[in-house]
């Protein structure tokens, strides 16, 4: 299915730049052309792909913004200014302005639809060329320039962040409703790439014998994870969604590295709290200890500046004794390796008894390759 989308402008400014008197009249309203636009295939991560990259999600934003003045009589059209809308006039440099959408997997494409399903057009006067891009989770706190717009999100470890344009700055009038009435254009749908900005880490517990290289697993056994936590979190991020003067930007995730953060905490599916019954050890009927994934994994903002991430993992006995973690233990990979957005590294702790957890990680590509990373120490 396609999309349809009509002008719609709501953002304002100070800027005191001539207003609508100093331009001469132009035709303005609702072209025959609809928006429409699709999704490419997209990288694997807590929003899953399938095998051809579809995926599915409600709540995307989605942004249409003018890109370049393709106007005829291109001294009789506003500049570009993604935060400047004159009193009772529309300047058409904002065409969709944060919509909400939803990622619909349909005839074997990943199809963007409005959320409130109202057909919306290019505009009449072709004015601009127009880029796309989208984003999720989407948030109503945006900050918008001239030519840069920022989406403020505040990540809490439980959603992952996906960004996605579609720009065509080499084939004349793309997009806008001239660009769709030359021929072979009047079925391209322009198609959004979409990326994951942060990295995944999930968890996983397997009972260490009660000695060593031992059979035993008795001590282990009696022993349930309570909580997990990651220490140290940034949690408010600033999303480049778009940046005409500075195009290498755009898809950018920004967060500060000074210190402080918050600690994010492990969730069981549908982000409940961490049940410890659920995570008992336990061994086969022959003996073998078994490894049991602990809750869903959390999302992280992949650190910078070689900052670490501290871990807390908390244990508790059949008793209901609970054995807090005294000493946090630092997330890191090996000399010469860093951590990446969409990717996924599972921590594999071994429970021995009380008090005793020893960690190892591996790392699991969303695109589900899997390469083991031998060395990796907490």
């Amino acid at each position: 299915m396609s999309l349809a989308a009509a002008a719609m402008l709501s953002s304002c400014s100070t800027d005191e730049e001539a207003g609508p008197a100093a331009y001469a009249p132009h035709p303005q309203g609702d072209s025959e052309v609809a928006i429409r636009l699709a999704s490419g295939p997209a990288t694997r991560a807590s929003i899953e792909s399938d095998e051809d990259g579809l995926f599915e999600v409600d709540g995307l934003g989605l942004f249409a913004l003018a890109r370049e003045v393709v106007a005829d009589n291109p001294d009789a059209v506003l500049p570009i200014a993604w935060n400047y809308e004159p009193a009772d006039t529309k300047t058409y440099s904002v065409l969709l302005d944060n919509v909400e959408a939803n990622a619909v997997i349909e005839g074997g494409v990943t199809n963007i639809l409005f959320a409130d399903g109202v057909v919306r057009y290019y505009p009449m006067a072709n004015w601009y060329r127009y880029g796309f891009c989208g984003y999720y989770p989407r948030t109503e706190n945006i900050t918008k320039e001239a030519t840069r717009c920022v989406a403020n999100i505040t990540i809490s470890g439980k959603e992952d962040v996906i960004y996605g344009r579609a720009v065509n700055d080499v084939d004349d009038y793309a997009y806008s409703a001239r660009y769709f009435r030359q021929e072979g254009n009047v079925n391209v749908v322009p198609q959004m790439q979409f990326d994951h900005k942060l990295m995944r880490v999930t968890f996983s517990a397997v009972p260490g014998p009660d000695l060593e290289a031992g059979a035993s697993y008795e001590n282990a056994k009696q022993m349930t994870v309570q909580s997990v936590r990651v220490m140290g979190v940034p949690t408010e991020g600033q999303l480049v969604l778009a940046d005409l003067e500075n195009p290498e930007q755009d898809g950018q995730l920004i967060f500060s590295w000074d210190g402080g953060g918050s600690d994010l905490y492990l969730c069981d599916s549908i982000d409940a709290v961490l049940d410890p019954e659920k995570y008992f050890m336990e061994v086969t009927e022959e003996g073998e200890p078994v490894e049991k994934v602990i809750g869903q994994g959390i999302m992280l903002p992949v650190p910078e500046d070689g900052y670490k991430y501290r871990v807390a993992v908390t244990l508790q006995d059949s008793e209901g004794a609970v054995y807090e973690c005294e000493y946090p233990q630092e997330l890191r990979l090996p000399e010469g390796t860093q951590f990446e957005a969409g990717k996924s590294y599972n921590v594999r702790m071994t429970i021995n008894g009380p008090k005793a957890v020893t960690l190892s990680a591996k790392l699991t590509q969303w695109d589900s390759d899997t390469e083991d990373l031998e060395g990796i120490v907490f």
